[in-house]
């Protein structure tokens, strides 16, 4: 009897042993999926950069981690579709180097700062009250081309139609500074748009919109008009 309840503790204890041995090997051979930029030597992400699909497919790679240094870099991202679908849209805040895990801080931290560095030199960023019913509703995004128009009234009476603006950029619509964002809100409402203009332009718009009638008007433009290198159709050219 002593001799079986012996052979039966060695057999636990074995078992035991082999159980842990097993958790240990499955710890140290399991891995986790990290999102890092592809290693370029002297390649550099500028800041204002934003991404989209075809950056995340050309400039972005998934690097495997061992588990057990999951700790030690908790703080990159995950290679996760969730993550990769909230980087859409994003834009680096600073210069980033090639082969640099990608993290929180590039994207999330001091928007304000990235989204004044998309301002170009000599601009000025300016945002003006418009109903979405007098923008296009919908079909104006952060990117948009745009003209600006306002009703005046004549000296001798009547009104009449004028642009204030022509071909400026949408900055940010609403509270939204980028498609990606945009997009995920699925058609949101808004009472703003930001623009971004020369410096002058934007003094005469300020005192000239003063004088305007009613609600200002934003007409939306075809992104190739006057353009020479643009990617998806000519002007006028109607989806198919």
């Amino acid at each position: 009897m002593m001799r079986s309840m012996i052979y039966a503790c060695a057999a636990l204890f074995a078992f035991g042993a082999a159980f842990y041995y097993y958790q240990d090997v499955t710890r140290m051979t399991e891995t986790v999926s990290k999102l890092r930029l592809v290693t370029e030597e002297g390649a550099v992400i500028g800041a204002g950069t934003e991404i989209d699909e075809a950056f995340l497919d050309t400039n972005v790679v998934s690097q495997i981690v061992p588990a057990a240094l999951a700790d030690e870099f908790r703080w990159a991202l995950d290679d996760t579709p969730a993550n990769r679908m909230n980087l859409v849209g994003q834009a680096f805040t600073r210069d980033v180097p090639g082969g640099t895990f990608l993290d929180r801080t590039l994207f999330f931290e001091n928007p304000e700062g990235a989204f004044a560095r998309r301002i170009r030199e000599g601009h000025r960023a300016f945002s003006i009250p418009v109903e979405s019913d007098r923008a296009v509703e919908n079909f104006i995004e952060p990117g948009s081309r745009v003209d600006v128009m306002g009703t005046f009234e004549q000296p001798a009476g009547g009104l009449e139609a004028r642009h204030l603006l022509r071909n400026v950029e949408v900055m940010a619509v609403g509270t939204f500074a980028s498609r990606g964002e945009y997009a995920r809100a699925e058609a949101p409402g808004y009472n703003s748009v930001t623009l971004q203009a020369p410096s002058d332009t934007v003094s005469a718009f300020v005192a000239e919109s003063a004088l305007a009638l009613g609600d200002l008007v934003l007409v939306l433009r075809n992104p190739c008009e006057g353009a020479t290198d643009c990617v998806g159709g000519a002007a006028g050219e109607a989806l198919r």
